[in-house]
């Protein structure tokens, strides 16, 4: 079998280096860069007969009928949104994720940027490093006692919900699932998205991108949180419509938001409205480049998992597989 990596491979060469060992692997192709259209996409698919790919590179039907040999695709994350699944499945080409190995990076990222707005960090270091030393402008809240708002309870979910209790905060879950049944001693409360967002100091997105979670917080949903309140999120980009957040954050209506994904990957401030502009520039907001579940330990755990994936699939075994 031929397996290609269509742009830069995310899962370290020493994994790799793995794969070339699998007796039924023919042939690795990898590419040093990011395919820039379809067109390309589908010249390096080629005649391969397994393939991964970043999310940012989209698998979609025409690339799928114009890759007649292509059998499985293995993402190296655990989103798989950047590609038609169900087509894939109708061609009987099984897709493959990667989930929750990254779930402990990303709760404990989330604290990070909770812990950092909250407390004020980032503008106390600009404040330093421009020659300042005045505290007082930087009295921040503390977190006990607090409410944090999860939206959504799986890897990640729970893994925020354990590390909060461990800051003395009172924990409301609403399920995207609404056939999960979950019984947590790190659960306080399983509630309605509505009474989540009226109740909660905090409140943590933590969904995967599905017809059902796209822009699950609008306009109406972020004029239900609290003034001093703060929105997460570390799940997806287009599961908050960033338009009517920049508006709330620009004219008051919550307090602040930390975004570790913006509308477009890779983000340049610079290519967007006014308002996402200004939103970012805000002292109370904090942008970065979707790395919450990026860690040395991480990686490790993605990077076997994978190998893993590949070997289940050539033996027939469906674990991780998506798309059945």
């Amino acid at each position: 079998m031929i397996f290609t990596s269509i742009d830069i491979p995310f899962v370290k060469k020493t994994y790799f280096d793995q794969i070339r060992n699998i007796s039924q692997i023919s042939k690795i192709i990898t590419y040093p860069d990011s395919p820039v259209n379809n067109f390309e996409v589908i010249r390096r698919i080629g005649t391969s007969d397994i393939i991964t790919q970043d999310i940012f590179v989209n698998i979609n039907k025409n690339i799928i009928d114009s890759s007649p040999n292509l059998k499985a695709i293995f993402c190296q994350s655990v989103g798989y949104d950047n590609i038609d699944h169900v087509y894939a499945k109708s061609k009987g080409i099984k897709v493959y994720n990667c989930p929750g190995f990254n779930a402990n990076a990303v709760a404990e990222f989330a604290f990070s940027l909770i812990t950092s707005l909250f407390r004020k960090i980032p503008s106390a270091q600009s404040h330093v490093k421009s020659g300042g030393w005045m505290y007082r402008y930087f009295e921040g809240n503390e977190l006990m006692g607090k409410t944090v708002g999860i939206i959504g309870y799986g890897h990640v979910g729970s893994r925020i919900s354990q590390i909060s209790k461990g800051y003395g905060l009172k924990v409301l879950v609403t399920l995207h699932d609404s056939t999960k049944k979950i019984a947590s001693n790190y659960v306080d409360n399983i509630v309605s998205l509505n009474k989540l967002l009226q109740k909660s100091d905090i409140v943590i997105l933590a969904v995967p991108l599905t017809k059902d979670t796209l822009h699950l917080i609008g306009k109406t949903e972020i004029g239900l949180m609290k003034t001093t309140s703060i929105l997460v999120n570390v799940s997806r980009h287009t599961v908050v419509d960033e338009y009517a957040l920049a508006s709330s954050l620009i004219h008051h209506k919550i307090f602040g938001a930390a975004l570790d994904l913006m509308i477009t990957e890779p983000f340049n401030v610079k290519n967007y409205s006014v308002e996402i502009q200004e939103m970012v520039n805000l002292p109370n907001v904090i942008v970065t480049p979707h790395i919450a579940g990026v860690s040395k330990e991480s990686s490790v755990t993605l990077g076997n998992m994978f190998v893993q994936n590949i070997k289940n699939y050539l033996n027939g075994d469906l674990t991780n597989c998506i798309n059945l």
